[in-house]
């Protein structure tokens, strides 16, 4: 006997028809079931390494899909340990990295039966990260929303994003993955419980600009219904000098004839050579997708001006200090900011920023530290939102949305006062999970938006579409959510026309000289 979720008694309940083969899961909370491991694409090992993915082979029998996925190769996660959060006890065991990554993870709840789904792209800088990172198994949102949530690993790194010289469509592996686990959610959520034509994609940080690239791609059309954006924005992609440069780069490390024989190179070699390009946090954006020709056609802000995702509701969030992190972390980043803008800009357009800046801080005025800080914060996630809320409005409702709940009680020896403001990453949590006063207000309107098209939550002002006349953005923060229009425009105006091809904040040759520490 074959069954649906909550069709049938027993483990007959837990098995799943899909494309490839029958799954097995398990019953992972109360109402809640969860199927995970299951292969989405063939492992991109071999012939397949830098190479758009494949269907995976079909097998016979029934799957045992209790187990998660290995996560793609990856550097250690190079963070303090900001919070001393315990493992829970349930979690999940993660298995060590491997190449062979292309596995999926679904959760829905046991009664469901053409429910909206939500596809979960993970951050981490395209470098580090696993499908469950923050969001788990997304058994919260499944229990409070009636979601069925899927989550999962694509390609991340050199072996995501490297661009080969002679070959076609190169340098987006890592989105191609995307794409196509997006596709089996299209082909095979019905199994689930899920609705196919009610797919919302959400991601923070690089899976937030996965998002505007998902959205932007002729390869998607007709498969995303809604999209929720965190810490994102747009054209973060790699143009070809860009390309050229860190190609070049990484196979000096890696050694002579490494072009040649780049798919027969152990894993662990790519991954030591990429180390050495660049790592950690200062290395954050070193790899990002490139314009293939398939996957991504142009710039995907232009694409998406011009109607790309013409009918997809869009939900875009940042937080209010984005890169504090940054700040914390390396020490060096507020540094960065003079040069950077005069390489975009030059010398005038960087004097003229920094004034405004100056005049209009998050913190302390005459802190230069802080104004440059909030230049970074702008630069990579603030005016790419925008931006990316602005072409979007011309063809679908949107929402703005601006996290400024401060990080308390951490530790002092970390973070001197143990408080920091909401900083890149901070409003994962409450998205997934909720919490008291603030934070769950937000955890409803991001469900209610999931399953109706529109955030909203008892309690909540009136939160006005996002429209470029106004700018409404939807303030969460310590004293209540609040309706504020265009927050900081006289920041934002100071980016008004100008166009800069998106980096790593710090050079090249900096990372290379080990800067990175």
């Amino acid at each position: 006997m074959t069954g649906r979720p909550g069709s049938g008694a027993g483990t007959a309940a837990y098995v799943v028809d899909t494309a490839g083969g029958k799954v097995r899961g398990a019953e992972t909370g109360d109402g809640v079931l969860g199927w995970r491991g299951i292969p989405y694409a063939a492992p991109p090992v071999g012939s397949l390494r830098l190479r758009p993915p494949r269907r995976p082979e079909a097998w016979s029998g029934v799957r045992e899909a209790t187990a998660l996925g290995a996560p793609a190769p990856q550097p250690p996660m190079l963070l303090p340990a900001v919070t001393e959060v315990p493992p829970s006890s349930d979690a999940p065991t993660l298995p060590e990295p491997s190449e062979d990554c292309l596995y999926l993870n679904v959760t829905a709840p046991a009664d469901a039966e053409a429910r909206p789904v939500l596809l979960w792209i993970h951050g981490g800088g395209y470098q580090v990260g696993t499908g469950t990172d923050i969001a788990g198994d997304g058994a919260a949102l499944a229990r409070a929303h009636g979601v069925v949530v899927v989550t999962f690993n694509y390609r991340l790194g050199a072996l995501g994003f490297l661009a080969l010289d002679g070959e076609e469509h190169t340098g987006a592996f890592g989105l191609h993955d995307q794409i196509a686990a997006l596709r089996w959610v299209r082909e095979n959520i019905a199994g689930f419980g899920g609705d196919p034509d009610r797919i919302t994609l959400y991601g923070l940080s690089a899976g937030a600009k996965s998002v505007a690239n998902l959205l932007a791609s002729p390869l998607t059309r007709g498969m995303i219904h809604r999209a929720v954006s965190s810490s994102g924005g747009a054209d973060h992609v790699a143009d070809r000098a860009q390309d050229t440069d860190l190609t070049r780069r990484f196979l000096r490390v890696l050694g002579a004839g490494a072009a040649d024989g780049i798919r027969e190179v152990p894993a662990e070699e790519i991954l030591g050579a990429q180390n050495a390009v660049g790592e950690g946090v200062r290395a954050a954006w070193l790899w990002r997708p490139s314009i293939d020709g398939l996957a991504l056609t142009r710039k995907p802000l232009d694409a998406l001006a011009a109607g790309a995702a013409a009918g997809v509701a869009l939900l875009a969030q940042t937080c209010v200090n984005e890169c504090a992190l940054y700040q914390l972390l390396a020490p060096d980043a507020a540094e960065q900011a003079d040069r950077v803008l005069e390489e975009y800009f030059g010398a005038a357009a960087r004097d003229h920023i920094l004034a405004v800046y100056a005049e209009h801080p998050s913190g302390p005025a005459r802190d230069p530290v802080g104004s440059r800080v909030d230049v970074m914060t702008d630069e990579r996630y603030g005016i790419p939102t925008t931006r990316l809320a602005d072409a979007q409005s011309a063809h679908a409702p949107v929402w703005r949305s601006r996290y400024d709940m401060p990080q308390t009680g951490l530790p002092p020896s970390v973070v001197p006062g143990g408080v920091l403001p909401a900083i890149h990453g901070t409003d994962g949590d409450a998205m997934w999970l909720g919490g008291p006063g603030v934070d769950g207000l937000l955890h409803e309107a991001f469900g209610v938006f999931v399953t109706d098209g529109v955030p909203a939550a008892e309690g909540l002002p009136d939160w006005p579409a996002y429209t470029t006349g106004r700018r409404a953005t939807m303030v969460f923060g310590p004293a209540g959510p609040r309706s504020v229009d265009d927050p900081r425009g006289t920041r934002r105006a100071a980016w008004h026309g100008r166009e800069w091809q998106s980096g790593t904040w710090w050079s090249l040759d900096d990372l290379a000289t080990g800067l990175y520490g």
